[in-house]
């Protein structure tokens, strides 16, 4: 086999994921008209922050060897706090601080059950994510909470977290997502904790017998889930302005799309920060794609969980093959 074969299957086993998005771009650029323009990608990038924030968290649990089946359930109820509290008190701090409050309580029960108590990750954070959704149903009787009747300075803020724009070109979102990405990749590459919720989700015995505090870092993935949880609210409150009590729970299944394509870059196995980017901009990808195609939503569920299927075995296919 010569050098010019082993680097391209280097490549693929290590890129996959970024050749699959390269393609997935060109291919909607030539179908669809209107795809590739700075408006539409503008709006791409602006649906995608929402799945990025919150696939973000999630990424420190799965690099933990956790799972969190919460986070849909979760978003809605930091949604309610978070705009109950902007109706009560008309002030944009205040309601942030809520729904952050909410997140990180959430964050740190799914922790505690998992880290210390010891249930099983998908059976703990599934149990807490239905308690939660029994709590918001009950908060709201199942019904959307709109922001209005209220004017002044926080109704602003919390309204140009959708519609505002810098440079009149990229939308706030967009910088949320952008100074997002950026903590979470200095906190997980360039941290401690970065690299002991990797040596834990890597052998948690080899971590143990190392000197670290397993349940202390597994626990702390939980709660900056919890964080990422919160933060998606607010931006998803702002999107709609209102809190939907069923809000976020579409993202659980995007977000394990995204952090497991994670999982297929560089050929590790491991999610990475910038893999997660990487699976969430296919995900919001195809979803606007396809809409501009005047595919139905049904068909885009079949699409995305095909692309990510392919995806995930041209990277395990060549990860067995580069062994």
């Amino acid at each position: 086999m010569n050098t010019l074969q082993l680097n391209w299957k280097n490549a693929i086993r290590k890129y996959g994921t970024v050749i699959v998005a390269i393609l997935v771009f060109a291919l909607f650029s030539i179908l669809a008209n209107r795809f590739f323009t700075v408006n539409n990608v503008m709006l791409l990038l602006k649906q995608m922050s929402m799945l990025t924030v919150i696939s973000l968290g999630f990424t420190f649990v799965m690099a933990a060897g956790g799972f969190d089946m919460s986070v849909g359930f979760a978003t809605g109820l930091c949604a309610i706090f978070y705009v109950k509290v902007l109706l009560a008190t008309n002030n944009f701090i205040l309601p942030f601080l809520a729904a952050v409050a909410v997140g990180i309580v959430i964050g740190s029960i799914n922790g505690l059950l998992v880290s210390t108590i010891g249930l099983p990750d998908f059976i703990g954070t599934f149990a807490v994510g239905s308690v939660v959704y029994g709590i918001k149903m009950m908060m709201t009787e199942g019904n959307p909470i709109y922001v209005k009747g209220i004017e002044g300075p926080a109704i602003d803020l919390f309204k140009g977290i959708n519609s505002g724009m810098l440079f009149g070109v990229i939308p706030v979102m967009v910088i949320i997502m952008v100074v997002m990405i950026g903590i979470a990749y200095i906190l997980m590459e360039r941290t401690k904790l970065g690299r002991r919720i990797y040596a834990i989700g890597g052998n948690k015995e080899a971590a143990l017998f190392s000197g670290i505090n397993v349940k202390f870092y597994k626990f702390t993935a939980y709660v900056i889930s919890g964080l990422a949880v919160a933060f998606t609210a607010v931006m998803v409150s702002s999107r709609l302005n209102s809190a939907q009590p069923t809000s976020g729970e579409g993202y659980l299944m995007q977000a394990i799309s995204a952090v497991y394509l994670s999982t297929t870059m560089f050929g590790e196995g491991q999610p990475t920060i910038l893999g997660t980017v990487v699976g969430a901009f296919i995900i919001s990808m195809l979803s606007n794609g396809l809409t501009m195609l005047g595919m139905t939503y049904y068909f885009q569920d079949i699409t995305i969980g095909l692309v990510v299927i392919l995806a995930v075995l041209m990277s395990v296919v060549m990860t067995k093959k580069g062994k």
